[in-house]
């Protein structure tokens, strides 16, 4: 019978389960609404992990050729993360606190459970096989529902004392007045962030792929890609917000490239040009040393992480 490995990406809007065999290739990927069409399972774990579960089951039992076994299973989730003991101590887009996921997780699917923070995950991911293959210094972003950072120094993804490096998104911005998920008024994510960029859109009265519908953060990208200059204005000015944060983060940690990913970064330059100028005259003397990309993999990035979390090296 095959071992099939399971790399789950789990979002605060959408999950990703991809199946890998034992040479690490990947075999089928399948995906869901995180919390439900109607949100029935913010708050609700064990009704997330018993439809993970059931979905798990589902595609192994739909992989074409000889019978298949799970082996492991390797989970990036949002929010506080401790890997060493398995709890999801606070998943604010999720509603979850002090969550035992891995006992819990383990106990369904009957093999062992690893799970790190999801952007960890997916930085991983993309120092493993992506746009930071070779990187020893980067910062690795996503900005989808909310957006963080991690970190790697020397080689190491860096945890930090808490198990919370790289939360940029809760970072405060002078003059921001939004609440956040997270109860703080004016934290960087309120603005870059999905939610951020289509609140500004529907302020500034943007519309959607229809009347009827709010416009997304995918609309204000897609009318910058047609020269709309006000969707470009909205990139622009999140993008400053974002490279102001990231000036500390570089001086401190010298990285040698700064890999972007997420929903929002499939809008491109017209929100990576920004941040690479700015940086780039604060600091003149990395230009030509100091890269700011996208992602290289896509959703691929966070699957191929959390399958090196549980994945016999």
């Amino acid at each position: 019978m095959r071992r099939i490995y399971a790399g789950i990406d789990i979002g605060g809007t959408g999950t990703v389960i991809g199946l890998f065999d034992e040479s690490r290739s990947l075999l089928a990927k399948t995906k869901f609404e995180t919390l439900g069409a109607k949100r029935e399972r913010f708050g609700q774990p064990i009704a997330f992990m018993e439809t993970i579960a059931s979905r798990l089951q589902t595609a192994l039992a739909a992989l074409h050729g000889e019978p298949a076994a799970l082996a492991g299973a390797g989970f990036g989730l949002p929010g506080g993360v401790d890997p060493e003991d398995g709890v999801v101590y606070e998943a604010t887009h999720l509603g979850w606190r002090e969550v035992p996921f891995v006992p819990l997780m383990a106990e369904r699917l009957g093999v062992p459970v690893c799970i790190d923070h999801d952007v960890r995950t997916f930085a991983r991911g993309e120092l493993q096989a992506g746009a930071a293959r070779g990187a020893r210094n980067a910062l690795c972003l996503t900005i989808g529902t909310g957006i963080a950072a991690a970190v790697a120094v020397d080689g190491r993804l860096i945890r930090g004392g808490h198990n919370l490096a790289g939360e940029i998104g809760h970072d405060t911005v002078p003059g921001l007045a939004l609440k956040c998920p997270c109860g703080k008024v004016g934290c960087l994510e309120t603005i870059v962030s999905g939610p951020g960029i289509a609140r500004l859109a529907a302020e500034a009265g943007l519309s959607g792929m229809s009347d009827a519908v709010p416009p997304t953060a995918e609309d204000v990208a897609r009318l910058c890609a047609v020269g709309d200059e006000r969707a470009s204005g909205m990139y622009r000015y999140a993008a400053g917000l974002l490279a102001d944060k990231l000036e500390t983060a570089v001086a401190l940690l010298d990285p040698e490239i700064i890999v972007i990913g997420g929903g929002v970064a499939n809008a491109g330059e017209p929100l990576l040009e920004p941040i690479r100028r700015q940086l780039h005259d604060r600091f003149p003397w990395l230009r030509g040393k100091l890269s700011v990309v996208p992602a290289a993999l896509g959703e691929d990035a966070a699957l191929i992480g959390a399958l090196h979390h549980v994945y016999p090296e």
